[in-house]
């Protein structure tokens, strides 16, 4: 036995080598991933280049023409209504509502309107005043306040004789001032 056996450990600073199989996977997804992205690629440039533009809405142009020749802002005018401030009782506690109203009317119907609001000012003013103070505290947090609307136009309609005059009622300013410290 002097004969010296083949050394069959290997040196501490020598690593093992990379198995084949985790390079193969490598190079097989890389060549998948490849050819998906060709592939991706002709698909868009044939849908691109061979496909056709989408169809334009059938009266399109009547639509345009249309849109450019009215001004709905031309067609009505804005009278101001009233400015009220009135206690509101019927949350949690009671808040000071400072609310100014607008309405909208047609050109037409402008001067007829007016005149009877400004002849009626103090039964108007009675009206949006009683509408305020009576709306849930849930209809006054509304973000457009549409049931507050809803209502004001009623009591004008009626007070008017004819809701259809009325186009739109606008409340550009509603200021709740807690009350009671």
């Amino acid at each position: 036995m002097s004969a010296e056996a083949p050394k069959t450990e290997a040196p501490a600073d020598a690593k093992p080598p990379a198995p084949p199989e985790k390079k193969g996977k490598l190079v097989t997804m890389g060549i998948v991933g490849g050819i998906m992205l060709v592939e991706g690629v002709a698909i868009f440039m044939f849908m691109k280049f061979l496909g056709a533009d989408p169809d334009p809405t059938h009266g399109m142009e009547l639509g345009m023409e249309a849109a450019a020749t009215t001004r709905p802002w031309e067609d009505s005018q804005e009278i101001q209504v009233a400015q009220v401030r009135v206690p509101n009782t019927s949350g949690s506690r009671t808040l000071l509502y400072t609310v100014r109203t607008v309405i909208r009317v047609s050109k037409k119907d402008h001067d007829k309107v007016k005149e009877f609001m400004e002849s009626r000012k103090n039964t108007i003013d009675d009206a949006i005043g009683r509408v305020i103070r009576s709306a849930d505290e849930r209809h006054l947090a509304e973000p457009g306040l549409e049931t507050v609307k809803r209502q004001i136009r009623y009591e004008l309609g009626s007070l008017l004789g004819d809701e259809s005059l009325i186009e739109q009622v606008l409340i550009p300013e509603c200021m709740p001032l807690p009350t009671g410290y």
